[in-house]
């Protein structure tokens, strides 16, 4: 037993004497470590503002022409700014491993290195944990720098979006920025704003669209306070619809009403700049990792709860469903047949009405609990998010520093193009994976890592075939094969 606990206390101090040794830099470390950080700098800042100039391009349409103030606009941008770190960090770590582990072998100093006995993962060392100190930062940022800048700038893009609905009405498509309102027009005049076949939809109380107006004209306009938006509508005609909620009328009645003029006031209050989304979809966005763990754990005890209440209760719920019991001397088709056209016609009708409503009912419960599912995937594909995040600055240092010693060309020629095509493959296959989970088609925990689990295997792959001096990727052997090749065919001619 002494014996046994000696050995491994033996191997668990070399163990930590290895990894303290790791951690320690030389002055080869700290050299290839300089050389890695400037080219790491630039090319972090370069795709920060790429991916900030394809944000503004995005979303140009919704910020110009509002009279925003400066202070607005430079808060706004920072914020957005700052939502666009964590997709900056893996690329600028690919590119500039491709980079700078290009450059070292094409000034042939990696091969300097290994012939003084230095092994390639040796000569890494001191980008491997730069890497992870990224991958580290990268973590933290997510989980909790993340979601605060991105609740706020999702909130304000919402708010700046509706600070002038009337720019954002396009002819012949519907415009929901307005609350309880769907509307449609059939032209505008872009000069003055003004709106020709208007149709609007009012669904304030979630019944479907009961109120419909049709007007031939109008415009929008806000009031000197700018807290009011006044809808000027020109020769109106209103539709009202009333759906009966009673099995025993059923009666629908329908309302006109005709106007020359229709004006209508919206308090544009709610539309006004705040730091914090009360949109559900986007709530995910605002947890760490503890507020997700939480929030997902309820909802799974929700939906359980919820139906297996449901199943219990559904038949009180809906006796219409349940078996009757008769006597033996009541049949149902002799009551039926005793009844008149009329009354005949009205048992129909009420039996219809009722099967419709526990149509509904099942539908709009099924809704729900698809609902709660589609929540539940969205914070399941954030919490992944964050660690894949991570891991992802790390397997692709594996695959960018690795394939720069494999062509051995530095610079932004060569290395450039090949970050560039690796990380578009990265990102949509991550996008793929992240629109399939969003969809239940793939479970949310392989949906956000399939990107990784694409570059992973390269990345090893790659790694084996540096260390090994692979002539896998280096143009001029391919020049030089192909330069023989065609030697051979004209000899022979």
């Amino acid at each position: 037993m002494t014996y046994l606990t000696s050995s491994l206390s033996k191997q668990l101090t070399r163990s930590l004497q290895s990894l303290i040794a790791f951690f320690t830099f030389k002055k080869l470390d700290w050299y290839i470590l300089r050389q890695y950080l400037g080219p790491f700098l630039v090319t972090f800042f370069l795709s920060w503002f790429v991916l900030i100039m394809n944000f503004l391009w995005k979303y140009i349409d919704d910020l110009i022409g509002k009279g925003i103030s400066t202070d607005i606009m430079v808060k706004f941008m920072s914020y957005a700014s700052a939502s666009l770190i964590p997709m900056t960090l893996p690329l600028a770590i690919l590119l500039s491993s491709i980079m700078v582990m290009g450059s070292f072998g094409e000034n042939s100093e990696l091969t300097a290195a290994k012939s003084s006995g230095i092994s390639l993962f040796r000569f890494f060392k001191s980008t491997i944990v730069f890497s992870i100190f990224i991958a580290i930062f990268a973590f933290f940022y997510s989980n909790f720098i993340f979601t605060r800048t991105e609740s706020v700038f999702r909130s304000m893009l919402t708010d700046l979006r509706t600070l002038k609905p009337s720019l954002l009405i396009k002819p012949k498509q519907f415009y929901g920025g307005i609350s309880g309102m769907g509307l449609r027009v059939d032209a505008k005049n872009e000069e003055t704003g003004e709106l020709f076949g208007i149709k609007i939809y009012n669904h304030n109380n979630d019944n479907g669209n009961p109120i419909l107006l049709v007007a031939q004209r109008g415009n929008l306009a806000q009031s000197d306070d700018e807290n009011i938006l006044i809808l000027k509508l020109d020769t109106v005609t209103m539709y009202k619809d009333e759906a009966s909620n009673s099995f025993d009328n059923l009666k629908f009645p329908f309302y006109v009403w005709s106007f020359d003029h229709y004006e209508k006031r919206l308090d544009l209050r709610q539309f006004k700049l705040k730091e914090t989304s009360n949109n559900p979809d986007a709530m995910y966005m605002t947890k760490n990792i503890g507020e997700l763990n939480g929030s997902i754990d309820s909802i799974t005890i929700q939906n359980k709860s919820s139906r297996e209440i449901y199943s219990r209760d559904f038949l009180k719920q809906n006796p219409v469903l349940s078996i009757p019991k008769f006597s033996s001397q009541i049949s149902l088709k002799d009551s039926i047949s005793k009844l008149t056209a009329e009354e005949l016609a009205r048992w129909k009708a009420i039996r219809s009405n009722r099967i419709r409503n526990v149509k509904n009912h099942l539908y709009s419960q099924n809704s729900d609990y698809q609902y709660k599912i589609d929540i539940q995937n969205l914070m399941k594909i954030e919490w992944h998010r964050k660690f894949s995040l991570a891991i992802s600055c790390i397997v692709l240092f594996f695959v960018g520093a690795p394939l720069g010693a494999i062509i051995k060309k530095g610079g932004i020629g060569l290395p450039m193009i090949l970050s560039i095509v690796l990380f578009i493959i990265y990102y949509f296959s991550g996008t793929i994976g992240e629109q399939l989970a969003r969809s239940s088609i793939f479970n949310p925990a392989f949906g956000m890592w399939v990107s990784t689990i694409i570059f992973l295997p390269l990345g090893i792959f790659l790694t084996f075939k540096a260390r090994n001096d692979s002539q896998l990727l280096n143009l001029d052997g391919y020049t030089r094969f192909f330069v023989n090749l065609w030697s051979r065919y004209v000899k022979r001619k």
